[in-house]
C-alpha cells in the first residue's frame, strides 16, 4: 500500500500496543529520563563520511533483537528476507548484498572488534548491547574488512562495571512467542570482570501449510555471551570472549500464486527446516598511551547449518504439465571456519593535530558444503524416467578463502578548522575450490588484489556546523560458485567501486536540535549480482555485471521538543541501475537468440526509491513512556528484469511502557495497520529444471511476505 494511502487507524489503541519486539535489553536510565530517539548529538563530527550511533537506550525501546531490525531508523538501510531467515540481505545506497557463503559482503560488520564476515552474521542476535555505529561508504584504510563499498556496522556490548549489576527480563506475544533475558557482570577483583548474558526466544510461525493444518516457519533461539574484562594497568585492557548460538527454525516458503491459497497459506508436501549453530571465541588486547595507542584482535568464528526445503513450490506428488515442475527437495549442509587477526597501531593524543594509524588483517575461511536436490521415489520424472527409490543429486564443495589487507590512514587538524584525511589499502584475496556432482567436477583457483585510495576533509564553520566530503574506492573479491556450472560460468570476477559524498552535519537551537544531510554518488565495475541458477532452482550463483551506479541524497535528524517529547526523522532517496549488464550464465541457459539475458539500462532491484523513518519518544503522566514509530519502504522491482514491483508501504510500530526505577512493565505492536508487502521473492521465470520441453512462459516470480501484525507484552527488571 502507497504512503497515501496509509490509513493510521490506530486511534483507538492510543498506545496500548505498542512497539517492535519484545524488548527485554538492560536499562540504566532512571524512570523519570527521556533517552532520545537517535544520538546524533553523540555521532563523531570529525568524520568525513557519514556517521549513524545507536545507544543502548535506543536499542532496547525500538525492538531492535537482530541486526536487521537497525533498517527502522537508518536511510537507505533495508533488510530483505530469504527463505532462511538467519541470512538476510542487505540494500545500503543503492548496493545490495547477493553473496551466500561467496565473495565479500557488501557491508563489514564487527563485534566487539571481532570481524564478522559471514552471513550468518546478518542474523545475529542482538542483547546486552551498549551502542551500535553505522560508518556508510568503504571504511577499509581503517579496519580489516572495511573494504566493502557499503560501510561498516559496529556493534559493541555492555562491558563489566565498578559494581555488580543484573538485569532479567521476559515476555509474550502472538504466535506463541515467548522469550527470556538475563545478564549479570561486575567485578571480580580490582582487575578482573566478568560479564554473562543469555537470551532465549520462541515463536510458531504465521504461515499455515494447507496440506497438514501446520505452520510451518516457527523459529527457536538459544544464545549466550560470556566475557572477562582484565585491566593490569591504567593504560591495558585485555578482553576474553565467547559467544554461542542455536537456531532451530522452520522454512520461510515463497508465494507460489498457482498453487497457494495465499501469502500465509501454502501448499507444501515437505515443510522444511533450517538447523544452524554458531559460535565465536576472541581474545582483544588494548593499549592507550600518551604517544601511541595499540590493539589486537584475534577470533575463530563457526558456523555450520543443516537445510532442508520444498522446491517443487506445491503439494502434488506428481508432475504439473503447465508449470513443467515435478516434487523435489533441496537439500544444504555447509559448514563454515575461520581464523582471523587484525592489528591496528596508531598515534595516542587525540589532541594532536597529526593523527595516524597503521593496520594489518589477515583471514583464513574454509567452507565445506553438501547442496543439491532429492527426488522422492515412485513418479516420473522426465529425464530420469520412473525413480524406483530416492535419486540424490548433490553437489560436494570445499571452498578455502585467505585474505590479507595493509591499511593506513592520516588525518592533519589545520587551525582554521579544517582536516584533511588520506589513506591507502592494498587488499590480496586467494580463493580456491574443489567441487564434485554426479555430473562434473572442478578443482580451481585465482586470486584478486587491488590498491585502494581514500580522501577526505572536515570543515568547522562554526562551533555548531561542520561540512564534510570524503572519496574512497571500495572492493569486493572474486570468487566461486558453489553450483554444478562450467569452469568459466563457476567464477565471478571481483567489484570495484568509486563512491563519493558530501555533506553538512548541524547543530540547532541551543543543541537540541541536531540535523545531518549528505548527496552520494557511486560508480560500479563489475557489480556482483545472486541468481538462481537457470537450470536448477535448488542452487544459485554469481554472476557480474559489468557497469552500475547509485546516486542519492539522505537526511537526518532529532530534536528535544521539550521535557516529555523526542522526536526524530530519516529520509534517503536513491537512484540506482545497471548500466551495463548482460548475464552471460543466463545467456548460455537461453541461447544466444533468445531474450530476456539483457537487464542493461534497467533499476537495481530490491533497491527501495525511497526510505523514510520517523519516531515519537514522549512522556506521559503516571510514570507512562510512549514510543511511535512508521517507517516508509518506497517502491521496489523484485526482479532483474523490472517486470514484478513491490508497492510502496508503511509500516507502524508503537510501545506503551509503565517504569519504575528498577522495573518496566510494557505492551508493544509490530505493523500495527497490517500491511501485506513482499519482502523477496525468486525469479522462476527462466526455470526449466524439471521439464525441458515446458514453455518458458511457464516461469513466474514467487513472493515471501513480510511479517504481519503483532501485538505482546513484557516486563524486565535490573537488580
Amino acid at each position: 500500500m502507497k504512503l497515501d494511502r496509509i490509513n493510521l487507524n490506530i486511534h483507538f489503541l492510543f498506545g496500548c500496543f505498542l512497539f517492535n519486539q519484545v524488548i527485554l535489553a538492560q536499562s540504566d536510565e532512571a524512570a523519570d529520563e527521556l533517552p532520545p530517539v537517535m544520538i546524533l548529538s553523540e555521532a563523531p563530527q570529525s568524520e568525513s563520511s557519514s556517521v549513524t550511533l545507536l545507544g543502548g537506550d535506543m536499542v532496547t525501546l525500538g525492538g531492535i533483537q537482530e541486526v536487521r531490525d537497525i533498517q527502522t531508523v537508518l536511510p537507505n538501510f533495508t533488510v530483505f528476507d530469504s527463505n532462511n531467515t538467519r541470512t538476510p540481505k542487505f540494500s545500503v545506497r543503492g548496493l545490495r548484498e547477493n553473496n551466500y557463503g561467496a565473495g565479500q559482503a557488501a557491508i563489514g560488520m564487527y563485534v566487539d572488534g571481532i570481524p564478522y564476515t559471514d552471513m550468518m552474521s546478518r542474523g545475529l542476535s542482538l542483547y546486552d548491547i551498549d551502542h551500535i555505529e553505522f560508518l556508510r561508504g568503504p571504511q577499509g584504510t581503517r579496519f580489516g574488512v572495511g573494504a566493502a563499498p557499503g560501510g561498516v556496522v559496529k556493534v559493541n556490548t555492555r562491558q563489566p562495571g565498578s559494581g555488580w549489576h543484573t538485569a532479567a527480563g521476559f515476555g509474550y506475544a502472538e504466535h506463541d512467542k515467548q522469550e527470556y533475558r538475563l545478564n549479570t557482570s561486575g567485578p571480580i577483583t580490582d582487575q578482573l570482570g566478568l560479564s554473562l548474558s543469555g537470551l532465549y526466544n520462541d515463536r510458531e510461525g504465521f504461515i499455515t501449510n494447507l496440506p497438514t493444518g501446520q505452520d510451518i516457519d516457527g523459529r527457536e533461539t538459544a544464545a549466550g555471551r560470556l566475557q572477562f574484562v582484565l585491566t593490569p594497568s591504567e593504560a591495558w585492557t585485555i578482553r576474553l570472549s565467547a559467544s554461542a548460538e542455536s537456531h532451530d527454525d522452520g522454512f520461510v516458503p515463497t508465494y507460489n500464486p498457482l498453487t497457494d491459497g495465499g501469502p500465509y497459506r501454502v501448499n507444501r508436501d515437505v515443510p522444511g527446516y533450517v538447523d544452524t549453530d554458531v559460535s565465536t571465541y576472541g581474545l582483544t588486547a588494548n593499549f592507550s598511551g600518551e604517544h601511541l595507542s595499540f590493539s589486537s584482535v584475534t577470533a575463530l568464528r563457526n558456523w555450520e547449518q543443516d537445510l532442508q526445503q520444498d522446491f517443487d513450490f506445491t503439494a502434488i506428488p506428481q508432475p504439473v504439465a503447465e508449470i513443467g515442475f515435478i516434487p523435489v527437495i533441496g537439500v544444504s549442509q555447509p559448514d563454515v571456519e575461520q581464523l582471523s587477526q587484525e592489528v591496528r597501531l596508531g598515534s595516542g593524543d587525540s589532541s594532536e593535530a597529526y593523527q595516524w594509524a597503521f593496520g594489518g588483517y589477515y583471514a583464513n575461511r574454509s567452507t565445506d558444503s553438501v547442496a543439491g536436490s532429492l527426488y522422492p521415489a515412485g513418479l516420473f520424472h522426465p529425464q530420469l524416467g520412473f525413480i524406483q527409490g530416492p535419486v540424490p543429486d548433490y553437489t560436494t564443495s570445499m571452498l578455502s578463502d585467505e585474505d590479507t589487507a595493509l591499511f593506513w590512514e592520516s588525518s592533519f587538524n589545520l587551525e582554521n578548522g579544517l582536516t584533511l584525511t588520506a589513506g591507502l589499502r592494498y587488499q590480496n584475496s586467494d580463493r580456491s575450490i574443489n567441487r564434485s556432482s554426479s555430473s562434473s567436477s572442478l578443482g580451481s583457483s585465482n586470486d584478486w588484489n587491488d590498491v585502494l585510495p581514500k580522501l577526505g576533509a572536515t570543515y568547522s564553520l562554526s562551533e555548531t556546523d561542520t561540512i564534510f566530503a570524503s572519496a574512497a574506492e571500495g572492493f569486493q573479491s572474486g570468487g566461486f560458485n558453489f553450483y554444478d556450472g562450467t569452469p568459466e560460468s563457476a567464477q565471478f570476477d571481483s567489484a570495484e567501486s568509486w563512491n563519493y559524498e558530501i555533506g553538512w552535519a548541524s547543530s540547532w537551537n541551543e543543541g537540541r536540535t541536531h540535523t545531518r544531510i549528505a548527496a552520494f554518488y557511486s560508480d560500479f565495475e563489475n557489480y556482483q549480482v545472486y541468481r538462481l541458477n537457470p537450470v536448477n532452482p535448488t542452487q544459485a550463483y554469481m554472476v557480474n555485471a559489468e557497469e552500475a551506479t547509485s546516486y542519492g541524497v539522505e537526511i537526518e535528524a532529532e530534536t528535544e521538543v521539550a521535557e516529555t517529547l523526542m522526536l526524530s526523522a530519516a529520509l534517503g532517496l536513491v537512484n540506482a541501475e545497471f548500466d551495463n549488464y548482460t548475464d552471460s550464465v543466463l545467456r548460455g541457459a537461453l541461447g544466444p537468440m533468445a531474450a530476456d539475458y539483457e537487464f542493461s539500462g534497467n533499476d537495481i532491484n530490491f533497491v527501495p526509491e525511497y526510505t523514510a523513518n520517523v519516531a515519537a519518544h514522549i512522556k506521559l503522566p503516571w510514570n507512562l513512556f510512549m514510543l511511535w514509530e512508521v517507517q516508509g519502504i518506497g517502491n521496489y522491482w523484485l526482479d532483474e528484469a523490472n517486470t514484478a514491483e513491490q508497492d510502496s508501504f508503511a509500516l507502524v510500530n508503537g510501545r506503551l511502557s509503565y517504569k519504575r526505577e528498577n522495573w518496566e512493565l510494557f505492551v508493544y505492536g509490530r505493523n500495527l495497520s497490517d500491511e501485506g508487502y513482499s519482502n523477496n521473492a525468486l525469479d522462476l521465470r527462466y526455470t526449466d529444471y524439471s521439464n525441458p520441453a515446458a514453455p518458458r512462459t511457464a516461469g513466474m516470480v514467487l513472493h515471501m511476505p513480510g511479517w504481519p501484525r503483532t501485538f505482546g507484552a513484557g516486563l524486565k527488571a535490573s537488580f
